[in-house]
């Protein structure tokens, strides 16, 4: 999941949006299905039957309309990215999906760069934005967060790990790249840094790029020597690409936990997708969806509403 902080909360002026068509989600366990993912398991995802109860807790409009807008920045795999058909794919859409399924509606996917989410949350241009942002203080001002997973960030290198990278001080001195706007590039990096200078050892040499995508292939192509992502997706890279990609499972940094955004003043929204997902929680659904993307460890007992910062 996807562990992002911006330090400022003023509006993003600009926001380049493009809306993809609907996902239905209210087809039940007697045959809808989640679309499944590019390499993923062929067994597909069943679905939750719809539960009347929860479906009366969203808001009006979102009942009135049948659908709900939820922003995605498909450029992050395994927590959200497009198969080779052009779908919206990934552990976060098959949460969404299952979510949805319970209150008998359908997903409009909103795609918005990561740096555009906050922007888009205040001037309420979707309704939330489901991507895992990490739940800090200065967020917990502005957003309401459901928790549906807990995130940390680990390390990705090379396959061989060719400059030993095996602990946090060696990446001192060390070229490592980050997705712009991410706690790893506003948050993580500055605490590298720290380390590097209170060790006596050279600084690290950032390299912000702006997705994900970019990231991966800056390691890949010996731009950079590490990369700093959360670690459902340092885990997932290395697992389909292991030629390539090599994740260092002894750095684990900053454990938090992982929700989806809903501007401050939607509470009834807020209240509706955590009885959602505690309902998904409690008939399966969510631990089946955490399987089949082998994050099982990730899992939260309970989804909750704006919970401590981590």
């Amino acid at each position: 999941m996807r562990a992002r902080i911006r330090r400022s909360v003023v509006l993003v002026a600009a926001l380049a949006l493009g809306v993809t068509g609907c996902t239905d989600a209210s087809k039940s366990d007697t045959g809808g299905t989640a679309a499944p993912a590019s390499g993923q398991p062929s067994s597909e995802l069943v679905l939750p039957r719809v539960d009347p109860a929860i479906a009366a807790l969203f808001p009006d409009a979102v009942k009135a309309a049948g659908e709900i807008q939820l922003a995605a920045d498909p450029s992050y795999p395994p927590s959200t990215f497009k198969d080779d058909s052009g779908e919206i794919v990934g552990i976060g859409p098959d949460l969404a999906a299952a979510v949805t399924a319970k209150a008998g509606l359908k997903i409009k996917w909103v795609e918005v760069p990561f740096d555009g989410m906050l922007g888009g949350l205040q001037a309420k241009r979707f309704a939330a934005s489901w991507a895992g942002w990490s739940i800090t203080a200065e967020r917990l001002q502005i957003l309401n967060f459901v928790t549906f997973l807990k995130g940390g960030t680990s390390v990705l290198v090379k396959s061989g790990n060719p400059t030993g990278v095996k602990a946090v001080e060696d990446l001192c001195g060390k070229n490592v790249a980050v997705q712009t706007g991410t706690t790893q590039a506003q948050q993580v990096l500055d605490e590298l840094q720290k380390k590097c200078a209170a060790a006596g050892k050279a600084k690290i040499t950032d390299v912000q790029l702006p997705q994900q995508t970019n990231v991966n292939q800056a390691v890949a192509t010996g731009r950079a020597e590490a990369l700093l992502a959360d670690n459902s997706l340092t885990a997932y890279q290395a697992k389909i690409q292991p030629g390539v990609f090599e994740a260092v499972p002894s750095i684990l940094i900053q454990p938090v936990d992982v929700g989806v955004a809903i501007p401050k003043s939607d509470t009834r929204l807020t209240d509706a997708l955590a009885a959602a997902f505690n309902a998904i929680i409690a008939d399966g659904t969510y631990g089946k969806v955490l399987a089949r993307w082998e994050i099982t460890n990730a899992a939260v007992a309970k989804s909750e509403i704006n919970p401590a910062a981590s």
